[in-house]
């Protein structure tokens, strides 16, 4: 055991897992732009703890055809539909996140869930991402009930202080508990109004009508909480041989250098 270049541990390194890329879907709202506030905030916490984030934006469409081969003009669909392309995580530039827009690609993973269930579709979406990134998956309630109704996921239903708010997050809310998806209500406080009595109505008017009318009693993400619930929920494809492998560790092996710049807007 003692002899010289014999490495007792190599076969213990050799079974480490490798830590898949997972998703966090977020509904998103009436205003997409208010919800995008909530992306931006949680992607920031997120690479403060040295995770590896990726944005797709399925509010906005990606375009017909790509141009160019550095990434600056990529989308989910292009991704989807190009075999080539793998190991997505790092941005280009001197970028902190990875955007891409994906309307199309999430259409076309909602047929993939209509066919073929929505394992394979969630699969399907992780596949072209780098281990341990973590995909910020932004869209409609409805489409992300068609992608991934059924598996149980948390879905995150951002709460904006506007009028109609609480309306849209209850609608989403509904869509998603339908669906079998587990709903968290995340408020979205504009850092430029002088109180938040107004979220704390629309948030207690939202809870109400779900205990009322939906029998749910819903989770409320604090804002304090973001980070370690995001690295938490977030869900891998089925049946990733990691699960023994705790958060913690996960989070650990898989630290990039992190850089405090803007976002990359793909589709600009």
């Amino acid at each position: 055991m003692f002899e010289i270049a014999f490495d007792q541990a190599a076969g213990l390194r050799t079974a480490i897992p490798v830590v898949p890329a997972r998703v966090l879907p977020v509904a998103a709202t009436a205003q997409p732009a208010r919800g995008y506030e909530l992306l931006c905030d949680l992607a920031t916490r997120l690479s403060s703890h040295e995770q590896a984030v990726v944005i797709v934006d399925a509010s906005a469409r990606e375009a017909e055809r790509r141009q160019g081969a550095d990434g600056q003009h990529l989308g989910l669909l292009h991704v989807l539909d190009d075999g080539g392309i793998s190991g997505l995580g790092q941005a280009p530039g001197l970028a902190e996140w990875l955007v891409l827009p994906g309307a199309r690609g999430l259409q076309s993973l909602v047929t993939t869930t209509a066919s073929a269930g929505p394992a394979v579709a969630l699969s399907r979406l992780l596949v072209p991402f780098a281990a341990g990134a973590l995909v910020l998956l932004y869209a409609p309630a409805p489409s992300l009930s068609g992608l991934l109704g059924g598996l149980g996921a948390q879905v995150l239903v951002p709460l904006v202080d506007q009028p109609q708010a609480s309306i849209d997050a209850y609608t989403s809310v509904k869509w998603l508990q339908g669906a079998g998806l587990r709903p968290s209500l995340v408020p979205v406080a504009d850092p430029l109004a002088p109180g938040q009595d107004g979220l704390r109505r629309l948030q207690d008017t939202v809870l109400d009508c779900a205990r009322r009318h939906l029998s749910l009693e819903l989770d409320c993400w604090p804002t304090e909480a973001w980070t370690h619930r995001a690295m938490e929920m977030a869900l891998a494809a089925p049946h990733h041989p990691y699960s023994w492998f705790t958060q913690g560790e996960s989070s650990r092996a898989t630290r990039t250098p992190h850089r405090r710049v803007h976002a990359h807007f793909s589709w600009s």
